[in-house]
């Protein structure tokens, strides 16, 4: 299975993936026919969006780290549902190709144990952020702060694309049933060999979050 790889310690951003991004090889130009031309062009469009983002997913699992830094606060406080955010240089280093929404996968901190996560990739439209933001809900509870401390994630599947709700009771509602699609996806047997994977280099003595 092919890996995108996105890797930054505490204080550097280190990028080892192999850059994928989409292009669309040919240009339509509108004219007399231009009805009949654009309906052409959308469906090119819609079938080459389609298969991109197919090969995009089709490259997972996909693995980064960094530093835990503070994000909007919104988390903890307005939807009792704590998250551990990425800086913005890690962000940027996830291929430009990754779908925009909510993912499945594990994570640690500071090499510790792994737990089961989910990730939401994008801007956040029920909260309009004009920042994309990678915010990772582990499903365990730590008996610390994590601020400063570094975050390993493996990116193992995508659940849904992001979305606006007509309610914050609504977006806990979304993020619960995310959580436990997550829950179900991860006791794969497949899926439960990742978290074994070498690149979380468990080492729970050095943890102090338990």
């Amino acid at each position: 299975m092919s890996h995108y790889f996105a890797g930054l310690n505490k204080f550097s951003c280190n990028v080892i993936h192999t850059q994928w991004k989409p292009t669309i090889s040919n240009c339509i130009l509108l004219n007399r026919n231009s009805a009949r031309t654009w309906k052409t062009f959308e469906r090119h469009h819609n079938t080459t969006s389609s298969r991109q983002s197919n090969q995009m997913l089709n490259q997972l699992p996909l693995y980064a780290s960094g530093e835990i830094v503070r994000g909007f606060g919104r988390g903890s406080k307005e939807l009792g549902i704590p998250t551990a955010n990425f800086p913005l240089e890690v962000v940027k280093s996830l291929p430009e190709s990754l779908l925009t929404g909510v993912y499945y996968g594990w994570a640690n901190v500071d090499n510790g144990p792994v737990h089961k996560m989910v990730l939401s990739v994008g801007w956040n439209p029920f909260y309009n952020n004009t920042e994309k933001s990678v915010e990772t809900h582990m499903l365990h509870e730590f008996n610390c702060d994590l601020y400063g401390q570094l975050l390993k994630i493996c990116i193992v599947g995508y659940l849904r694309p992001e979305k606006s709700f007509d309610s914050l009771e609504a977006l806990i509602t979304a993020i619960k049933v995310d959580i436990e699609q997550a829950k179900t996806k991860l006791d794969s047997t497949e899926n439960k060999k990742l978290k074994e994977a070498t690149y979380f280099d468990k080492n729970p003595s050095e943890c102090e979050c338990k």
